[in-house]
């Protein structure tokens, strides 16, 4: 019997160690640590340029904090865009290589030059990533990072980041501070109006602001109203030169005046002979022109007159 002491000794331990071992989760298959496609933070990107499938591409630069499109034109810049673009980049997750220093990546539906993302940074790095077809899961495409591999990133993550130049380029021409409101004029060709503060303007509430409209009282919800329609005026076009308007026709004065002390921002629209049903605004101390509707800058124009006669 003794010469079965140790065995069973043995035996004891080992079931110990086993019963401790998956209490510690030792035998639990570990789930791997999904990888980044880039680790970078937003500051250590200096430039990105994304090319589309249609061989287009935008290209922004960042200096001293400050955003800019050097790609194909200086275009305005909507940093709300930018901000979510700078994000999506950040928290897209990459899947398991696929392939590792591929040779022929036309048969995942890679293009050297379409579906690309170029970033740099301020180490001088420049890193690339081409996207190609879907996986035949259907819910991830494949990705070539610096030309060393491919892998995949889920496809829904492409829309935040092939975008191109509409979406990175600022549309409205309109801009300026509620809350420092304290009147608008609008001289056009069918109609003209005036909105005016009857007291406390620039107070941060101009719904509760007293207001008159042509010298007739209105509610402060009115006002709001015409600033936010005006506001809301987006180009249905690409962005032109104002020095390349030829031969522009006056269509309308809008002066929007702010503060108590009515400083005042001014915007110019006009129309081109051969294009009546675009009015092209320039806003105050811009070198762009914004493409609007005709339609929409008529509504607009029309609602501030018919505000007036319905007002007691």
């Amino acid at each position: 019997m003794r010469k079965w002491i140790p065995t069973v000794l043995l035996l004891v331990v080992l079931g110990a160690g086993i019963i401790y071992a998956k209490s510690q989760n030792f035998f639990r298959e570990q789930t791997p640590v999904a990888r980044q496609l880039v680790q970078l933070t937003q500051g250590d990107i200096t430039s990105f340029a994304i090319t589309g499938k249609d061989g287009k591409s935008v290209e922004l630069n960042q200096r001293d904090g400050k955003w800019s499109m050097t790609k194909p034109r200086a275009y305005p810049l909507n940093q709300y865009t930018i901000d979510n673009w700078l994000s999506a980049i950040q928290n897209v997750k990459l899947g398991e290589v696929v392939k590792s220093s591929p040779i022929d990546v036309a048969k995942y539906g890679i293009s050297a030059t379409h579906d690309q993302i170029e970033i740099k940074t301020k180490n001088g790095d420049v890193r690339t990533f081409a996207f190609g077809e879907a996986l035949p899961s259907g819910d991830a495409v494949y990705v070539l990072s610096d030309q060393k591999e491919i892998a995949s990133v889920p496809i829904d993550t492409l829309s935040g980041l092939l975008l191109g130049v509409d979406d990175f380029t600022d549309t409205t021409p309109f801009d300026w501070d509620d809350t420092k409101l304290s009147g608008i004029e609008w001289e056009g060709q069918k109609a003209s109006w005036m909105l005016r503060s009857s007291g406390n303007s620039g107070t941060g509430d101009t719904a509760s602001s007293s207001w008159t409209l042509n010298g007739k009282a209105v509610a402060g919800d009115t006002a709001t109203s015409l600033s936010q329609q005006i506001k809301n005026l987006a180009s249905n076009q690409a962005l032109r030169k104002a020095s390349e308007l030829n031969k522009p026709v006056h269509r309308f004065t809008l002066s929007v005046s702010l503060g108590k002390d009515d400083s005042q921002q001014v915007y110019q629209g006009w129309t081109l002979t051969d294009d009546p049903n675009t009015v092209w605004v320039v806003p105050p101390q811009s070198n762009w022109a914004y493409g609007l509707a005709a339609s929409d800058v008529n509504h607009a124009e029309q609602s501030g007159h018919d505000q007036a006669k319905a007002s007691k």
